[in-house]
């Protein structure tokens, strides 16, 4: 008799252990009007530790501190057929990004057309660039920097840090047909590649 006595006592205190713990449960709210909020401030610095000491390793190709980040990604030039000299334009709403984190750090980006040549399509022949402008500037040739963007000379944190944009706008590209290779309708390639420098002057 006492034993069934000790089972009946031991099952009744589990099932009023369930029932409180199960209405634990059921009554978990939130408490009103108990939400307070936290304001959070970021703010952003340039890559500055004082030290006077740039961080930026040009020779490291993942490093993060400036990068090119876009550059046009064609442009579509025209000419109609000319003597031996052509010059062909072009009219671009492109651009190009450089992303920098430093505010005093210079640097520049120089654009040229690869070996200064195109090729026609047709007939595989070569013709030799001897001008190429963007936005007007010149960029082959003597005294020519070939710079297409550069920091500017006053720097801030709103014109030399982040990701800054140069507009291109037209170019034009002018080259030789000594031998009278072009006919109407034909189609000439090239490349243009763009280097970005840690200095002024792109060297």
């Amino acid at each position: 008799m006492k034993r069934r006595n000790r089972y009946v006592y031991i099952i009744t205190t589990f099932a009023i252990m369930h029932a409180l713990s199960s209405s634990q449960l059921v009554s978990a709210e939130e408490v009103a009007d108990q939400t307070k909020e936290t304001p959070i401030i970021i703010t952003v610095i340039d890559n500055d530790d004082g030290t006077g000491v740039d961080p930026l390793d040009p020779t490291d190709p993942t490093q993060k501190s400036l990068l090119l980040e876009t550059v046009p990604k064609n442009y579509q030039f025209k000419t109609k057929l000319q003597g031996q000299t052509v010059t062909a334009t072009a009219k671009s709403q492109e651009t190009l990004a450089v992303f920098n984190d430093r505010i005093k750090r210079e640097w520049s980006v120089k654009a040229q057309v690869v070996d200064n040549q195109l090729l026609i399509v047709r007939s595989g022949e070569r013709l030799a660039v001897t001008s190429f402008k963007i936005n007007q500037t010149e960029l082959v040739g003597t005294g020519a920097t070939g710079i297409i963007a550069q920091a500017v000379t006053n720097k801030t944190a709103q014109n030399n840090t982040g990701v800054i944009k140069t507009a291109i706008s037209d170019l034009s590209i002018t080259f030789n047909d000594l031998n009278r290779e072009l006919i109407a309708g034909d189609a000439l390639k090239g490349t243009i590649s763009y280097k970005l420098y840690n200095t002024p002057a792109a060297q």
